[in-house]
């Protein structure tokens, strides 16, 4: 059997608009605690009807896992140091429509690319993206929460933090959580716990 194997580089130099806009919903609440919003319908500016974070898509195209944590002859994300956990990061949005954001999206998401790319703490990263709903998925694994908030406070994540709402549609979704299990580190788990917290919303 042959294992192929993403370097984090070559990963992260493949989004397409909307794993920029799962990037960038991260921005929006800083990866801080569960958020989102989920419409019950469609409206003609806004994501399409069943579109959610907390719902995975049928037809969702993800990456395997790819950064320094991920062993190369297996693919699998190796265990954190004994005693410990990784914090798990998990983002879910779709992008505005339009051409006018475009630009944006290329100047902000290529800092905060940029940053992901030599970010230390960052262990492991996993893209994915729904031609049926326009949306994108991230899961970032990293060594601590202190890590994750070494990024969240970032000069990329602090610049681009105010135009989020320009380009992110509002039903963005972000969790994070910690875990020393890999079968807790998914896009179903992700997608999971941002269901449970729509719930708690509501």
């Amino acid at each position: 059997m042959t294992t192929t194997t993403r370097t984090l580089n070559e990963t992260l130099a493949r989004p397409s608009r909307a794993l920029a806009a799962a990037v960038l919903a991260a921005l929006l609440a800083g990866c801080g605690s569960d958020t989102g919003a989920t419409p019950s319908d469609a409206t003609p500016d806004g994501p399409p009807a069943g579109c959610t974070g907390g719902v995975i898509e049928a037809d969702l195209e993800a990456d395997s896992l790819s950064g320094p944590g991920v062993d190369p002859a297996t693919g699998e994300l190796q265990p954190p140091p004994e005693g410990s956990s990784y914090t798990v990061s998990a983002t879910y949005g779709i992008p505005r429509p339009g051409d006018a954001v475009m630009e944006k999206y290329v100047q902000y998401f290529g800092a905060v690319q940029a940053q992901l790319a030599s970010q230390p703490g960052l262990v492991a990263i996993q893209l994915a993206q729904s031609p049926s709903c326009g949306s994108g998925r991230t899961l970032a694994v990293w060594s601590s929460t202190e890590a994750m908030y070494e990024f969240v406070m970032s000069p990329a994540h602090v610049a681009a933090m105010d135009a989020v709402d320009e380009l992110v549609q509002p039903n963005y979704a972000v969790t994070h959580w910690e875990t020393a299990r890999a079968a807790e580190v998914t896009m179903a788990e992700g997608a999971r716990r941002m269901h449970a917290s729509d719930a708690r919303a509501r």
